[in-house]
């Protein structure tokens, strides 16, 4: 079994060709103020300055080849099977390229700015779990979400607070089945596990993250192309990109260098 968190799901879709290009207000440099005014004065203007990400696309694919032998001799039907298992590990490569990128490639979290330290490389403290949570704007904080490796909630399921109760709680009614100071806590084979200069843990609304779908994946079977080799061939492709939308949605917390 694979652990694949709903990161997908949670970012901004966007389903268009060509590059697309998000504007974005940079406060950080400039804004537009309000201010006191008086009549028949001329007003000041204050400029707010605008950036963008833009958002290109990157195919990816993948070939599978399947004896006829093998499909003639097996009581059930093996291309479906083998459709539904590549579906299961293109899931996972998405979602590794969302959570991690690749240089030169899909940026996905990769490109996330707001982070918080941990101040050992193979632990983590609830007070640094607080840092990180209150590193996004209370107005980002209703859809906001942990995502993690699972060794990484080993670790935090064994936190306490001052009055020796778990910062982790079981919830079964929750999606993700546990919850973190208040938020869903989700897990994810593609997350690294806690070591010197990692990122162990993103927080925040994933809705500032922008994905946009040239293509998405499509099976094609292939019955003849691959008849001299006594085979059928089944490939899939996609294109996509993605790319921090809103800074201020996401946070990381990144494990101390050694």
């Amino acid at each position: 079994m694979k652990e694949i968190c709903p990161i997908f799901e949670l970012a901004t879709k966007y389903n268009v060709g060509g590059t697309l290009t998000i504007p974005y207000i940079d406060t950080d440099t400039s804004d537009n103020k309000m201010a006191y005014a008086t009549e028949f004065t001329e007003l000041e203007s204050t400029s707010a300055s605008f950036k963008s990400i833009s958002l290109t696309g990157f195919l990816a694919a993948t070939l599978c080849k399947i004896s006829k032998s093998l499909i003639n001799n097996s009581q059930f039907d093996i291309v479906s099977y083998t459709i539904q298992h590549m579906a299961v590990n293109i899931a996972q490569w998405i979602e590794g390229q969302l959570l991690n990128g690749t240089s030169g490639k899909i940026e996905g979290l990769s490109g996330v700015t707001q982070s918080v330290t941990t101040a050992s490389a193979t632990a983590i403290t609830g007070d640094e779990l607080i840092d990180l949570q209150e590193s996004i704007p209370d107005v980002y904080q209703n859809g906001a979400v942990w995502i993690m490796a699972k060794s990484t909630r080993t670790k935090i399921r064994k936190l306490k607070d001052g009055e020796g109760n778990y910062l982790l709680q079981r919830d079964f009614t929750a999606p993700a089945r546990y919850i973190l100071l208040g938020k869903p806590v989700y897990i994810s084979d593609n997350m690294p596990n806690m070591a010197a200069g990692k990122t162990a843990i993103f927080y925040g609304d994933m809705s500032g993250l922008a994905v946009k779908i040239t293509e998405g994946s499509q099976f094609n079977v292939y019955t003849e192309k691959y008849g001299t080799q006594h085979a059928i061939g089944i490939d899939c492709w996609l294109e996509m990109d993605a790319k921090v939308e809103n800074a201020q949605k996401i946070s990381k917390l990144v494990c101390k260098s050694s």
